[in-house]
């Protein structure tokens, strides 16, 4: 009973901090654009397809790293879809984000917010420090947006980017295993092979 008592402080107090956030975040109607732009930039459609378009030019290491970035992300996506399904907290009221609020009712934690911290780990992992760190800068304004567009509470996002650290860096650790054992998924030559 203390516990739904502790967790139910938390969430109004989350509910009334990330109002506030959201009022201070969005206060002109040139701030309330760039946020909604940077909001839209981690959905998983628009990393999947880029993705897949840069794959399709690539070879070798590169196509190996575009295709687990890839695969990365789309399996992340659908593991916290049913995983906010079964927790069910609703988004915060609002006008903005109607199909996110359409197709995705639930907001803890966020999947764009995961999905930011699987890619901060992915580009720690790919590319030299100083070019990780636009990643991270993203990440943040990014996560940052889906509050002050109001699709999302602060608690939303801070789970949701240390779950997204988490799975990056298991994935990461895997990733030789994977490799070895899925070859198939990540070198279209072998798929050559399969079709003779």
């Amino acid at each position: 009973m203390e516990t739904m008592r502790l967790i139910d402080h938390l969430l109004r107090w989350d509910e009334k901090t990330s109002a506030e956030f959201r009022k201070k975040a969005g206060t002109t109607p040139a701030c309330f654009r760039i946020n909604a732009f940077l909001a839209h930039s981690g959905d998983s459609w628009f990393w999947c397809i880029a993705l897949f378009i840069f794959w399709l030019f690539a070879g070798g290491d590169t196509q190996r790293t575009l295709a687990f970035w890839g695969l990365s992300i789309a399996g992340t996506a659908v593991l916290i879809f049913f995983l906010k399904r079964k927790i069910q907290r609703k988004r915060p009221e609002g006008e903005w984000g109607e199909l996110y609020r359409r197709t995705d009712p639930h907001s803890f934690p966020s999947g764009h917010a995961v999905r930011a911290g699987l890619i901060v780990m992915l580009a720690l992992d790919t590319f030299q420090p100083q070019f990780a760190l636009v990643f991270i800068v993203w990440a943040l304004l990014m996560i940052h947006a889906r509050v002050a567009t109001g699709v999302h509470y602060l608690l939303d996002i801070y789970f949701g980017l240390i779950f997204g650290l988490l799975i990056g860096t298991a994935l990461i650790l895997l990733k030789p295993a994977i490799y070895a054992n899925l070859p198939i998924l990540f070198d279209r030559s072998l798929w050559w092979a399969l079709l003779k």
